[in-house]
């Protein structure tokens, strides 16, 4: 623990005097604790700002770093402390451990790791408990995000909390009990994941981004995620395969990032108005997150600002 205390302090102290962005969040207040249970112990941090009021709802925000990288990294990375002040809602950081991935990825690829109650997800849905029961937070507006092994966590907290987390974001995963050689069928999977839901099932809106030349997630894997998301959610509706969401886009719009890459941005609807899922291809985008800082060898500014669009797009679509 004294370890995790001394990184907190230098990646706190780093965040505060490098990063002109974050530094706005020293209005508000950084926090840091663990959490154990039988599947295991995980640090977080996380961000409170400065507008929380004990007693008035906020929006939390889950986020979940990617391989080689740890909860402090993804923080600047993606610049969402800074933005839970600028916009009002709290967000936690949970870490994966060394002594559970030597590369501190999300062990995705095991089957323990992909049901509720158990593994790792046990240990994300505990954090969120921990974070509800120390502050007043919104259930309803309770999301999940990540990069690259965190978009497929956070993909398979949909799964099997989406009585928990109102809707996901994903950059560069894949879908839910996916392999690592793309071989499954999205159908197959969207119907898995609906089944993991249980009595629990419900739509859950998804946002996904990839860019067309990572080398680690192959682009066509975001339409196998959309696929998969089509099918569970149309199940969701009703219990039904009838077509209520599907994968085929309502919407596409050809666009360029403020003097960087440019980007086509699908919609898919749902039952009644809006969107159900969203898919940003970046153009030319590598493994990277779209919009991050550049103090990050996992940051991409020429890309669109991932990070407001997610909040924009969790914004839209709270649990009903």
């Amino acid at each position: 623990m004294i370890k995790r205390l001394l990184t907190f302090a230098a990646a706190l102290a780093t965040l505060l005097t490098t990063v002109a962005a974050p530094a706005q969040a020293a209005e508000g207040r950084y926090f840091y604790g663990a959490y154990a249970n039988l599947a295991g112990i995980r640090d977080y941090h996380g961000y409170v700002p400065s507008t929380y009021r004990p007693g008035t709802p906020m929006p939390l925000l889950v986020a979940l770093h990617g391989c080689t990288e740890n909860s402090f990294g993804f923080d600047l990375l993606t610049g969402f402390s800074a933005l839970a002040e600028q916009r009002g809602f709290i967000v936690v950081f949970p870490d994966q451990s060394t002594l559970a991935n030597p590369a501190q990825c999300w062990n995705w690829t095991l089957p323990t790791n992909r049901h509720r109650g158990l593994g790792e997800p046990s240990i994300i849905a505990g954090i969120t408990r921990k974070v509800r029961s120390q502050y007043t937070v919104d259930t309803a507006r309770t999301y999940v995000t990540g990069i690259s092994a965190g978009a497929v966590m956070s993909g398979i907290m949909g799964a099997t909390y989406p009585d928990v987390y109102a809707a996901v974001a994903m950059g560069a995963g894949c879908e839910y009990q996916c392999d690592v050689l793309g071989g499954t069928d999205p159908d197959a999977q969207g119907l898995a994941a609906y089944r993991e839901m249980g009595s629990r099932a419900r739509p859950v809106p998804v946002l996904v981004f990839q860019g067309t030349a990572d080398p680690v997630v192959p682009p066509s894997t975001a339409g196998r995620v959309i696929a998969q998301w089509a099918q569970t959610d149309d199940l969701a509706v009703d219990g039904r395969d009838d077509g209520d969401v599907d994968d085929v886009a309502e919407s596409v719009a050809h666009r360029t990032a403020p003097g960087g890459r440019t980007y086509t941005h699908s919609v898919y609807g749902g039952p009644g108005t809006g969107s159900m899922l969203e898919l940003y291809m970046i153009d030319g985008a590598g493994h990277s997150y779209p919009g991050g800082c550049s103090c990050s060898l996992y940051g991409d500014p020429a890309g669109p600002d991932a990070s407001g669009i997610t909040w924009d797009f969790f914004l839209a679509h709270p649990r009903g």
